[in-house]
């Protein structure tokens, strides 16, 4: 199936481990060019685009950017026309996730977390669609959430579940007030994944989160990355404002 993602420019925040790398590969499987952001991890982003020049015969680079800085944001942009071209595919991936329990919860804590999975994410939309506008070009944005945007955490995320619930709402009023020149926007909002953070945790507390997956297992990061690639594809073209389910139907709305 042709998703007509060849030689687009895919720009994946938070992309140098878990969901994000698997994104990354999922794309330049499918001929994309790459960027993959990252904040920290300079060896892992660099692994990611040295398997992805090696596995897909296709181009990537890494760049350092910190989602929670605007000018960091702007700049990220910059380098990628520089090096790939102007961006066709924005997936806002990148989050921060403060530990609670409540009590513990500063207000600046509170304001990073919004800054990095909000605010960070606003700013890469606006540039995005800023460019867009620019070239006269249709484009795909892909918000990752979750879906303690809708249920909470049970080990206790205040910050972070508030985050993404913004993010829904974002989500739905920017592809409101850009469907009609072509730009659609839509989020995905994962259940438990099984990525490096994930592992330790799910062997603990299987059984627990096990009764409430009707599916009786945690995602793959490679299916949560098929969604995404599907939602920045033509296949979804005629979808936007949409927040897709894959919790393996722990949320069924």
């Amino acid at each position: 199936m042709d998703l007509k993602l060849k030689d687009k420019v895919v720009l994946i925040t938070g992309a140098s481990k878990g969901i994000g790398k698997q994104v990354a590969f999922a794309f330049a499987a499918e001929g994309a060019k790459v960027v993959v952001n990252y904040r920290q991890s300079a060896q892992d982003a660099e692994a990611v685009v040295a398997e992805i020049r090696k596995t897909y015969n296709t181009d990537a680079v890494a760049i350092e950017a910190d989602m929670g800085v605007e000018a960091e944001i702007l700049a990220l942009f910059d380098k990628t026309v520089t090096t790939l071209g102007e961006v066709d595919v924005l997936v806002n991936n990148a989050a921060y996730l403060p530990k609670g329990p409540l009590e513990n919860y500063t207000e600046s804590e509170w304001n990073h977390t919004f800054q990095v999975n909000v605010t960070g994410a606003f700013t890469a939309c606006k540039e995005l669609i800023r460019r867009l506008r620019a070239r006269g070009a249709k484009g795909k944005i892909v918000n990752v959430s979750s879906q303690a945007a809708f249920l909470g955490s049970t080990s206790g995320h205040l910050p972070y579940d508030a985050s993404k619930g913004a993010l829904i709402s974002m989500t739905h009023a920017l592809a409101r007030e850009v469907a009609r020149e072509g730009i659609n926007v839509n989020a995905v909002a994962p259940g438990m994944v099984m990525t490096e953070m994930v592992a330790k945790l799910w062997e603990q507390r299987k059984e627990q989160y096990l009764v409430h997956i009707p599916l009786n297992r945690i995602a793959e990061p490679e299916e949560i990355a098929n969604v995404i690639l599907f939602l920045a594809s033509e296949k979804s073209s005629y979808m936007t404002g949409t927040t897709l389910d894959v919790t393996g139907g722990r949320l069924m709305h």
